[in-house]
């Protein structure tokens, strides 16, 4: 590869009483106008350059606890925002990250290639859950099964009662001017049989108030019109429990810790029609003795039984020179979204009923489904009678 030399002229450094020299801020003009850029083969040799220096202990280093003695702020299109003035952020200050999941045309509107993100893996595996009393979000966690909440299904201690009418829409994106592919994809796929805890639907369910152990269902999908499975064509998630890919560490303020993505439809964003991201911090909690998973968020409701994702990751690099992935490297749904302030604008936190044995649902395997409250539920769903002979696990929807 051809090497070439940047010219520079050397500022004058004014020399300090001291001795040392002190640089004036000076602009460095590049004047190689005429150099070519490196093509394809030559970027695929360069080497990474490596900072010489050795690195220092880090052993002893602590997390800063205050916010430092400048305002925060940001730059946007419009300005300069100062900390101040937004309020991303939950009451015990879990700063996180929002985003359209949208691709193409960045207005709410179009026709255009706006959707395509959302049809992509993994976020085509999480959808639009609609039934007679509104709508929720949902994820497929195996072949043909989509895992939300259990509010999302029945009110709590209604018994037998549950809402009727439940379709699921992979990937919808549902913005003014969507054609009827950009709003369902994938199809619009019926249900074909659930299972909600019965201590939700009796009442029994340990917590207080919205906070509850298992504010979660699991609902299988009839196969379409050819015969096929929903994840045959969008592929489906892992699921991990008992708090899987969470760390403690001084690092995290000896916390119990996951960086956690969040998805769904809330409808105070874009009236939701279209999917949206939360990233941050997750940590794990008690409320009402009920096991709890606690993310600062701005989603609202008709997130309700998205879900809340470790490892999110679209692309996995290859790692060389000894790297690996870590002990925990799944991308699986941990929970799904249960409760959480209504205003957007106060300091607002989100939670979820922690996938996990508890006292309702003890067992460290269920059938081969995993332990805990969401192995009992899949256990249960997949060995039940399928129309046509046999269960749903031997007519491949839990696969």
């Amino acid at each position: 590869m051809n090497s070439r030399v940047l010219f520079l002229t050397a500022a004058v450094l004014p020399v300090l009483g001291s001795g040392v020299a002190m640089a004036s801020d000076t602009a460095l003009q590049n004047t190689e106008l005429s150099m070519r850029g490196l093509s394809a083969t030559d970027l695929s040799r360069l080497q990474p350059f490596t900072n010489p220096l050795p690195a220092p202990d880090t052993s002893s280093i602590a997390a800063d606890i205050g916010a430092g003695p400048y305002p925060s702020g940001a730059k946007t299109r419009s300005g300069i925002v100062s900390g101040s003035a937004g309020r991303a952020f939950g009451s015990f200050g879990i700063p996180y990250t929002t985003t359209r999941v949208q691709d193409g045309n960045q207005s709410a509107a179009g026709t255009t290639a706006a959707s395509r993100l959302s049809t992509t893996y993994p976020y085509r595996t999480v959808g639009k859950l609609t039934f007679s009393a509104g709508y929720c979000s949902a994820s497929l966690i195996r072949r043909s099964v989509i895992v939300t909440a259990a509010h999302c299904i029945q009110n709590f201690g209604s018994g037998a009662s549950i809402f009727s009418g439940f379709q699921f829409r992979p990937g919808h994106y549902g913005a003014a001017g969507a054609t009827a592919a950009q709003i369902a994809p994938y199809g619009t796929w019926n249900w074909a049989a659930l299972v909600r805890p019965a201590s939700w639907a009796n009442g029994t369910d340990i917590g207080s108030g919205a906070a509850r152990d298992n504010d979660l269902a699991v609902i299988a999908l009839a196969r379409d019109a050819r015969g096929r499975f929903v994840g045959d064509l969008t592929g489906y998630l892992a699921y991990g429990w008992n708090n899987y890919s969470f760390v403690t560490s001084s690092k995290t303020g000896n916390l119990h810790t996951a960086a956690v993505t969040t998805l769904g439809y809330p409808f105070l964003m874009d009236r939701g029609a279209i999917m949206q991201r939360t990233d941050g911090p997750t940590y794990t909690t008690t409320v009402g003795r009920a096991g709890q998973l606690w993310q600062g968020s701005n989603l609202t409701g008709g997130s309700s039984g998205g879900p809340w994702v470790v490892n999110f990751a679209p692309r996995t690099a290859a790692l060389t020179g000894g790297a690996v992935a870590g002990t925990a490297p799944v991308m699986a749904v941990i929970g799904v979204t249960s409760w959480g302030s209504s205003d957007p604008n106060a300091p607002k936190d989100n939670y979820s009923s922690q996938f996990r044995q508890n006292s309702r649902y003890p067992n460290a395997s269920y059938g081969g489904y995993g332990a805990g409250n969401i192995g009992s539920l899949l256990n249960t769903l997949c060995s039940s009678a399928a129309p046509g002979g046999g269960t749903y696990a031997s007519q491949g929807y839990c696969n």
